[in-house]
């Protein structure tokens, strides 16, 4: 018997475990607890005056994996010691020799819709961060490529902290020079601390400074200045990581996080052109796309053992064959990259999403999951490899799956509003009504706020139709929808959105004209339009069976 995760909040002495954040509070203050150490604590509350068998704990923290007695037993020593109870006390944790645990401690708890806490307001949880874009104070001022490169590098390299939230790059890169005081920024965010800085490059020399400032207070937890050549940066970065994550966490970084923090290194020419490849993959138009694949070719040529421009270029041609024409070239060198990228670095989590991702062009849908689930043991707060797997799951048709994923990209990424709405659809297919509208309503409320942060924001005012109609706001779902065909007219995802939610208003021929744009061209996912419901009402139509037939 497995216990499946609330997103509930319980307080208990002076104590509040937010099981939605994947956080611990004593007295409002975050108390550090690890990944698997906060699923053994999260278990017994949730099942609080009830006995839990070892296995039944073991089979739940660690679903799907082998693991000695001794694992759990270092975890319940840990809670113990973060609870202040001693070995052999009962205040919290009572033991029952050879056979499992109880939580005897009286609880109240709480939804975190209706809770006055609410996690999206709290700037006093020092363990969520956001890693804003580096100021530019190069001569020149053209060095945003490298700017925006090392806070999105340092935002990877937190992710393998347990105990540690990091905002996304597309939240925290919104308040790119835009004035915005210490507690606005924390509070938009949800975060307690800020890591900012500024770069200054000047021929081969560099200068770095960064400051760690906590939300609340205003305080420097930490600051420096690096005076290096470019050839040090790594040096700097893996410096900036683990000083950032040891002061965060209050605590040491066990060797499997250190080693997570250290990323793959390579000649400054080429990590140049690697950062100005990654600059252009959140854009996610064709000509943004082919600039980055040339960008990562680059740094391939001057290191041609550089696992990450592989990962990268293996990327881009997934996304190009997916997204922009199919055409089995793109494929192809997706193939030979992701290969090359798993075998320099196995120990890369994003060497096996690039790996899964590429699976997927080729409906090897069994080694997909693997790559995907390797990814995620290797740092198992890495949204992409929800996110994709997710995607995946759901054009197979392993719509449990897809939701049970969704789910956790979306708590991984507290801020992401894909996550949410993509998840009240595989819980509306599956016909599970009331989880599928807190999803939903969740998923608006994140949109909203990225459109507070950038009104341009096309891919939540289209995505966001459907969750929107989903909840009754119709009229306001053709307005966003409206908003962004204005915005965005050729953009693919801007057209398939508007024409499902055209489908979901009964309007045929009018959402036949906007896949026409799409499909026409060969441009779509079969395998999720086949499993989307929005699309049923044009299954019958011999127009919508001639679209489909183009697509691969």
């Amino acid at each position: 018997m497995t216990s499946e995760p609330s997103n509930g909040i319980f307080t208990f002495g002076p104590f509040r475990l937010e099981v939605g954040e994947h956080r611990l509070l004593r007295s409002g203050a975050a108390v550090p607890l690890t990944g698997k150490a906060f699923d053994t604590l999260r278990v017994l509350v949730e099942r609080h005056g009830t006995l839990v068998s070892k296995r039944e704990l073991m089979d739940t923290v660690w679903p799907e994996t082998t693991v000695e007695e001794n694992n759990l037993d270092r975890n319940i020593s840990t809670v113990r010691k973060v609870l202040g109870e001693k070995s052999g006390g009962r205040q919290y944790i009572e033991t029952v020799p050879r056979v499992g645990y109880r939580f005897v401690a009286e609880i109240s708890a709480h939804t975190s819709e209706n809770d006055p806490e609410s996690p999206a307001a709290n700037t006093h949880d020092v363990s969520a961060i956001a890693v804003l874009p580096f100021a530019d104070m190069s001569p020149a001022r053209d060095q945003d490529y490298l700017c925006e490169g090392l806070a999105e590098e340092l935002i990877n390299a937190l992710t393998y902290v347990e105990g540690i939230r990091v905002a996304a790059r597309t939240a925290s890169f919104q308040f790119r020079n835009i004035g915005a005081d210490i507690r606005e920024i924390g509070q938009r965010l949800g975060v307690g601390t800020l890591l900012e800085g500024s770069v200054r490059k000047s021929g081969d020399q560099l200068r770095v400074t960064v400051q760690l400032i906590e939300v609340a207070t205003g305080f420097h937890r930490w600051s420096r200045r690096f005076d290096r050549t470019l050839n040090d940066v790594f040096a700097i970065q893996d410096e900036i990581a683990e000083s950032v994550a040891t002061s965060l966490r209050g605590s040491d970084l066990s060797r499997q996080e250190k080693q997570g923090l250290l990323r793959p290194q390579t000649v400054a020419g080429a990590y140049e052109y690697y950062l100005r490849g990654r600059q252009r993959i959140p854009r996610m138009t064709k000509p943004d796309l082919v600039h980055a694949a040339e960008m990562f070719e680059r740094a391939i040529e001057l290191d041609s053992e550089y696992a990450p421009a592989y990962a990268g270029l293996a990327t881009v041609d997934s996304t190009l064959y997916e997204w922009f024409g199919s055409r089995d070239e793109d494929r192809i060198c997706a193939e030979t990259a992701s290969l090359k990228a798993l075998r320099l670095a196995p120990g890369l989590a994003e060497s096996h999403v690039a790996r899964a991702f590429t699976h997927t062009l080729f409906d090897r849908y069994v080694e997909a999951v693997s790559e995907f689930r390797q990814a995620i043991r290797i740092n198992p707060n890495f949204f992409d490899a929800y996110y994709y797997f997710a995607r995946a799951a759901f054009a197979h048709g392993d719509i449990a799956l897809s939701a049970e994923l969704f789910g956790k990209a979306a708590k991984v990424r507290h801020e992401d509003f894909q996550s949410s709405i993509l998840l009240a659809q595989s819980l509306r297919i599956l016909g599970r009504k009331k989880e599928s509208s807190v999803a939903a309503k969740e998923g608006i409320r994140r949109a909203e706020n990225a459109l507070v942060l950038n009104p341009a924001d096309g891919r939540a005012l289209s995505l966001g139709t459907g969750a929107l109609f989903e909840d009754g706001q119709k009229a306001r779902a053709v307005e966003w929808s409206q908003r962004s065909l204005a915005l965005y007219p050729d953009d693919m995802g801007t057209l398939i959105n508007a024409a499902c939610l055209r489908c979901k208003l009964g309007q045929k021929e009018e959402a036949l004209d906007l896949l026409e744009r799409v499909f026409a061209h060969g441009w779509g996912k079969r395998g999720w339009i086949e499993h989307d419901t929005d699309y049923d009402i044009l299954r019958e139509e011999p127009r919508f069976k001639l679209l489909l037939a183009r697509l691969k």
